[in-house]
């Protein structure tokens, strides 16, 4: 097959970036030709060593920007024209690619299968409709149901998502989970990083993952109040991150929070194998950062409003909350403290989970499997 995969800018080292790319590496050892389209990459920045390995197409942004959605409705459509008649299926990642694959497929005629992490948030956050979104959302929701109408399959990686998309637009998805590199976040040495940052003993909690209010890092520097000082935080990702400096400042808890972006896949996989415990209390579809700690053999603490919660078996390959408040987070960490025994089985039976379940070559194939099916009814 001749694909042509569709991102939003592949400009940072985050998960629906790691998907993309890996499906492509993946999708490539089976004979198929794979070309990505985006309209701004950083090659420094997301990725290096994965980029290397595929075929990029930068559609340059268009020369008249509107503000707001009208920017990225126009950047999308760029994409959708740019797309040459030489691919027999489109798959597209992110909102809002939908855009670009609909356009594109009005003009090629071939099959699109939308990898779709998460709907557009005016479907399922009210309270982010705002400002200028109070009269630009109706117009793009609008928009987004009518393009999404030609998109010929849905693949989804856990059932919150599957949710949200039959809810946004009355229709089923298919389940695919994503993959990990175990071997890799098994080969990092947490040694290494202890020495680098003068971390020595310190029990360590971990959250990878953008600076942003849905993934709720200021949930873990508040959780560190609760916690005696030996409890080290360190944060990791893309994204602003003042206003959680000030916020760990405020709380008198800033010395013991490691804030940490632009590093390399080599010095996450010594963080991981550094952490005691992973943290993730964010709300969204899936959480590709909790399975890489799973594959570094860590115990996980996870909010079950991430998709991701779906493959933890409550107390035994990590830890669900029904609430991530501060004050959970921090029971369930001070538990672990004071039991190493079921931190290490846990861990170890995050590790086999991983290792039995997800892996990137099931899910390029089961991807390989929907773009077959996606050909197959429009012949």
């Amino acid at each position: 097959m001749r694909i042509a995969m569709i991102h939003t800018p592949l400009t940072v080292s985050a998960g629906g970036e790691r998907l993309i790319l890996r499906l492509a590496i993946e999708l490539q050892k089976f004979g198929h030709h794979i070309e990505i389209f985006v309209n701004e990459i950083d090659k420094d920045k997301c990725y290096p060593e994965m980029l290397k390995n595929v075929i990029l197409n930068v559609i340059p942004y268009p020369q008249f920007r509107r503000i707001g959605y009208y920017n990225i409705l126009n950047c999308m459509l760029n994409i959708g024209r740019a797309i040459p008649d030489r691919f027999d299926i489109i798959n597209n990642h992110n909102f809002p690619t939908e855009w670009a694959a609909f356009y594109a497929k009005k003009r090629l005629k071939v099959p699109v299968v939308w990898m779709c992490n998460e709907p557009p948030f005016w479907f399922f956050q009210p309270e982010q409709r705002k400002g200028k979104f109070i009269v630009h959302w109706p117009l793009f929701e609008i928009f987004d149901k009518v393009a999404v109408k030609c998109i010929d399959e849905i693949v989804v990686m856990s059932r919150i998502d599957a949710g949200l998309v039959k809810n946004a637009y009355g229709r089923p998805s298919t389940l695919i989970r994503e993959g990990v590199d175990v071997e890799f976040f098994q080969s990092g040495c947490g040694e290494k990083f202890r020495l680098k940052y003068g971390l020595g003993n310190n029990f360590l909690v971990l959250q990878v993952g953008s600076f942003i209010y849905y993934k709720h890092p200021d949930m873990s520097i508040k959780a560190l109040t609760y916690l005696p000082e030996k409890v080290k935080l360190v944060l990791v990702g893309p994204g602003l991150v003042k206003p959680y400096k000030e916020l760990a400042s405020e709380l008198g808890v800033l010395g013991r929070v490691l804030f940490l972006s632009d590093i390399s896949d080599e010095e996450l996989a010594n963080i991981y194998k550094a952490c005691n415990v992973c943290v993730f209390p964010a709300e969204q579809t899936w959480g590709l950062v909790v399975t890489e700690a799973m594959a570094a053999g860590k115990p996980v603490i996870v909010s079950r409003k991430a998709g991701v919660s779906e493959i933890i078996e409550n107390n035994i390959n990590g830890i669900v909350m029904d609430n991530a408040t501060p004050e959970v987070i921090a029971t369930e960490i001070e538990r672990l403290i004071d039991n190493p025994t079921l931190a290490m089985k846990m861990g170890e039976n995050a590790l086999n989970y991983v290792k039995n379940n997800l892996s990137w070559y099931s899910y390029a194939k089961n991807m390989e499997k929907v773009f077959q099916k996606a050909l197959s009814q429009n012949q």
